[in-house]
C-alpha cells in the first residue's frame, strides 16, 4: 500500500532508515549523508514544511521504500530529493509503483514537470525510465579538500559583478552554452529561466541583495555580449561556472578567483555537466577531485484540459 506518510509510523521509519544505511556501500557515503533522519520524520508526517510531499510503500507495519519532492517556489515543477528502496526482489516494483504514484498526484495539483537527481550506479534509474523519466544530463561534483593560499590577486579581463539588468545577456549566454536536450528539460524561455536561477524569488529590483549573504554573481563582459559567468556561494563553499568556449573566457582565472573569494583554509566544491569539458579539465588542473557522479532526469506531464461541452441555452 502506496500512502503519506503519518506520525504514527515512526517506529517503521527508524527501522527503514536503518535497513536502509546497512545496505549502503563504502563508496555511497555522500548518498548516505542524504538519508532522512528522525527530524526529517517529524517535519514530513506532520507536514511541517510548506512544498513538500511524502509517500511511503508499507505493509503490514514495515516501509519497503519511500520518496519525498519538493514543490519549487514560483513554478509547477517538482524536485524529488529523496528516493529510497530496501533491496529485494520486489524492488524494482515497488519503485516504479512509488514514482507512478508520485506522478499522478503532480498531475492532479496541476503540476507540469518532474524532476529527479540519482547516482550514475543507482538501479532506480532503470526503475524511474520504466515510469516515463528521461535521462538529460550528467553532472560532477568536485571537491577540493582545502583552499590555498594565493600570492597576487587573481586579475580577470572584463570581470565584474552581476547587475539586476544583466538577466537577458545571462540567459543568451545560457542559450549559446547548454545543448538543446537540458534547456529543453529545464527552461526554454526567459521566464523558465528565469525561475531555475531564482530571480523571481523576489522582487528584481532587489535580485541579489536578499542572496547577498549565501552568493555573489560575477560575469565577464567582452563586448557585444557576456561570456562568462561565476557564482560563489559562502555558505556552502560552492563554486558554479558558465563560459561560451567560442569566446575563449579565462575559466582558470574565474577559478582563482572564485576561490580566493571563498577564503584560503576551508574546503571548496563545484557541480559542473557534462558539456563543460573546460570547467572540468580547470578543476583537475587545480586538484579537484571527483565526488560525485550523477544522472539528470525529467519526466513532463500532460496538462489537464477541461472537456469542451454544447449546453442548450435556455430562453429567458
Amino acid at each position: 500500500m502506496i500512502r503519506a506518510l503519518r506520525p504514527t509510523d515512526l517506529l517503521a521509519y527508524v527501522d527503514f532508515c536503518r535497513q536502509v544505511a546497512l545496505a549502503r556501500t563504502d563508496d555511497d557515503r555522500e548518498a548516505l549523508s542524504a538519508n532522512p533522519t528522525v527530524r526529517d520524520f517529524w517535519s514530513h508526517s506532520l507536514a511541517l514544511e510548506p512544498g513538500r510531499e511524502t509517500w511511503v510503500q508499507i505493509e503490514h507495519g514495515h516501509i519497503s521504500g519511500l520518496v519525498t519532492a519538493k514543490h519549487r517556489e514560483g513554478a509547477d515543477v517538482w524536485q524529488i530529493d529523496q528516493l529510497l528502496i530496501l533491496p529485494s526482489a520486489d524492488a524494482g516494483r515497488t519503485c516504479t509503483r512509488l514514482l507512478e504514484h508520485l506522478l499522478t498526484a503532480a498531475a492532479d495539483e496541476g503540476i507540469q514537470k518532474v524532476f529527479l537527481r540519482l547516482t550514475v550506479n543507482d538501479p532506480a534509474l532503470e526503475w524511474a525510465n520504466r515510469a516515463g523519466f528521461f535521462q538529460y544530463c550528467t553532472e560532477y561534483v568536485y571537491a577540493l579538500p582545502e583552499v590555498p593560499t594565493f600570492a597576487h590577486v587573481t586579475v580577470v579581463a572584463h570581470l565584474r559583478p552581476r547587475r539586476a539588468s544583466d538577466h537577458q545577456s545571462l540567459f543568451q549566454l545560457y542559450c549559446v552554452t547548454v545543448p538543446f536536450r537540458v534547456r529543453q528539460a529545464e527552461g526554454m524561455t526567459l521566464h523558465e529561466w528565469r525561475w531555475t536561477d531564482g530571480w523571481q524569488v523576489h522582487h528584481l529590483a532587489f535580485p541579489l541583495s536578499f542572496r547577498a549573504a549565501r552568493r555573489q554573481d560575477y560575469v565577464v563582459e567582452t563586448a557585444p555580449r557576456l561570456s562568462g559567468w561565476l557564482q560563489v556561494e559562502r555558505q556552502s563553499r560552492r563554486l558554479g561556472i558558465l563560459s561560451n568556449q567560442a569566446e575563449a573566457p579565462d575559466v582558470d582565472g574565474l577559478l582563482r578567483f572564485g576561490l580566493a573569494r571563498l577564503g584560503s583554509g576551508g574546503f571548496a566544491n563545484c557541480i559542473v555537466r557534462d558539456y563543460q569539458p573546460a570547467v572540468l579539465a580547470s578543476l583537475e588542473d587545480h586538484h579537484f577531485r571527483e565526488v560525485g557522479h550523477y544522472s539528470l532526469l525529467a519526466r513532463a506531464l500532460a496538462v489537464r484540459i477541461p472537456e469542451a461541452k454544447l449546453v442548450p441555452i435556455r430562453a429567458s
